[in-house]
């Protein structure tokens, strides 16, 4: 593999490297932190098996039952029997790239030494990340308090041997995948179980992923916005720093900065700044307001990712075991006790709720950045607002000219152009909208009442990633638009102008040509870049032809960046 992420309880993971093992990359146990694993382990094993008093995880019951005391010889069974009882999720599996950062986060989160685990436990993680055999996890069946009980135990099952899992996209029972890689089933010890589905990796590895796909989307956003705006004959103004520093809103001033910048060493936008050519003192919302429509987003993803890096790297289980230190909260002292990784507490960290409000906010800029794009290419279609490109972006344009061409008019009427997209980002836009149901503020108490209020974060965090493929395609198709009216003002000799035109007394503004030459209709370096990236995936259309194909390997590659990858070379968008 290209690349290896250590883990251990020191290191801190980031997000990129999360989305590395996500698609592939090895991992590597720390040899100091497996060490301080198997010295924690022999600290507190040695202490339950030396009290009499109950030790919630390690000999007693679970949830509900945590009043049953569990006979020494069937402590193994319970962990076993936990995990089983657990594994019932629904629904269709969970995308291998999810169930991979899954794994991963959850050997962090063992890793930091606070949940009493042997080192196999997670040596058994890493061996499967790294032979690539990934369990199949049912999506549905967390409520994301006390942890994702079930997507996790669904994860442990196949450790134990049990379950079914994906080898090299084949579908395979466990226990028929282990030896061909010289694994063997882990046969868990006291507490493993509980250790392996306590925690919110399974929401967290959702999210996580999802706020990385959103941060390339918004960039990409600033370059449609941008090459939007060179087209549509927008100004640059609005996107000035000095106007920013005004209201220094940190999401907005970044969006005006690379949209700015993104603009800058335009002749289309040079052609038409002087008033007495263009005739407009102002550009719609959908332009003029970007940075501060943009800007909101960013700071949702910003947030989500803070939230999230502190999550990947915490300690969720529960109990967690601290430092013997203190008096002990039934009296008296820790005695030999006194200094060693032995003290149990139950908490709360397997809650969901730090991560689920973040996650939802991605859900809310995805909302937001879909009904922008929506509005724009309501835009682009209206031939009463796109300045000059024509009913439905139709080849090539509305230049004063055409009238000359009537074969051409006829063979234009027989089109519908690009009149279909527009409504796609309709629907798509609807169905974001429909995704941001707040899960999160709708709990339902679970385990007879013991578990009275969950956080439900997982399913704001599966939509949050499941939208984000189709924000790319309501992308593609913006690009898709600016790409066709690109080419459509090199095709076309004139610009509209409606400066000194007015004429109050017909009750409109009748639209005048100013001449513009070949080199002064192109764009800035860097719009030119984006829209010969789009081009690759989507010609300009100057006929009809089925444009469904092309826009989704357009959407499959602005999900993958290849739009800020073109315009790398003339534009830091960091």
């Amino acid at each position: 593999m290209a690349r290896t992420v250590e883990i251990g309880h020191e290191r801190r993971l980031t997000l990129e490297e999360v989305s590395a093992v996500a698609e592939g990359a090895a991992v590597a146990v720390i040899p100091a932190s497996r060490d301080l694993l198997a010295e924690r382990r022999r600290q507190i094993e040695a202490y339950v098996t030396s009290t009499a008093e109950p030790a919630y995880g390690f000999n007693r019951g679970f949830g509900s039952n945590v009043r049953d005391k569990v006979d020494p010889a069937r402590l193994k069974g319970l962990q076993v029997n936990l995990i089983r009882s657990h594994s019932v999720g629904l629904g269709d599996p969970a995308p291998v790239e999810v169930v991979r950062a899954t794994m991963l986060l959850r050997a962090q989160s063992l890793m930091r030494g606070h949940s009493g685990v042997r080192p196999q436990v997670v040596d058994q993680l890493a061996a499967f990340l790294n032979a690539g055999i990934t369990p199949i996890v049912p999506q549905f069946g967390s409520v994301s308090a006390s942890g994702d009980l079930t997507p996790l135990s669904h994860v442990a099952l196949a450790l134990i041997g049990e379950g079914e899992v994906l080898v090299e996209g084949a579908r395979l029972p466990t226990s028929e995948a282990l030896s061909p890689f010289g694994l063997e089933p882990l046969e868990l010890e006291m507490k493993e179980g509980l250790a392996l589905n306590n925690g919110v990796q399974f929401t967290a590895a959702f999210g996580a992923l999802a706020t990385l796909r959103l941060e390339r989307l918004l960039r990409t956003a600033a370059v449609a916005t941008a090459v939007s705006a060179q087209v549509m004959l927008g100004a640059d103004t609005p996107f000035r720093p000095d106007l920013h520093a005004l209201r220094p809103h940190p999401g907005s001033v970044r969006l005006a900065g690379w949209i700015h910048a993104l603009m800058a060493g335009s002749p289309l936008r040079e052609a038409h700044r002087p008033y007495e050519i263009d005739g407009e003192i102002q550009d719609p919302y959908n332009l003029r307001c970007a940075a501060q429509i943009l800007g909101p987003c960013w700071d949702l993803a910003e947030r989500a990712r803070k939230t999230l890096e502190i999550e990947i790297n915490a300690v969720t289980d529960n109990p967690i075991l601290l430092q013997a230190n203190e008096q002990r909260d039934n009296g008296g002292s820790w005695g030999a006790w006194a200094g060693q990784m032995v003290e149990i507490v139950s908490g709360g960290h397997f809650h969901g709720m730090p991560v689920s409000v973040d996650i939802y906010g991605l859900l809310q800029a995805l909302g937001i950045l879909a009904s922008l794009t929506n509005a724009r290419c309501q835009r682009y279609v209206d031939a009463d607002r796109n300045k000059g490109l024509g009913p439905q972006l139709k080849w090539p344009g509305a230049d004063r000219d055409l009238a000359e061409q009537p074969a051409l008019l006829a063979e234009r009427a027989t089109q519908s152009g690009m009149m279909l997209p527009e409504y796609a980002t309709a629907a798509l836009a609807n169905w974001i909208w429909g995704q941001a149901l707040p899960s999160h503020l709708m709990s339902l108490p679970t385990d007879s009442g013991q578990e009275d209020h969950v956080s439900m974060g997982v399913n704001v965090a599966i939509r949050a990633y499941e939208a984000m493929p189709r924000m790319a395609e309501a992308l593609a198709v913006e690009l898709a638009y600016a790409s066709q009216a690109a080419a459509l003002r090199q095709e076309m000799r004139h610009l509209p102008s409606r400066a000194g035109r007015d004429d109050p007394a017909a009750g409109k503004t009748p639209v005048d040509w100013h001449p513009v030459p070949p080199d002064a209709r192109r764009l800035s370096p860097a719009g030119e870049a984006a829209v010969a990236a789009v081009r690759r995936h989507l010609p300009p259309v100057v006929e009809d032809r089925v444009l469904s194909g092309e826009l989704q390997a357009l959407g499959r590659a602005l999900l993958d960046g290849e739009a800020l990858e073109a315009v790398g070379p003339y534009v830091d968008l960091e």
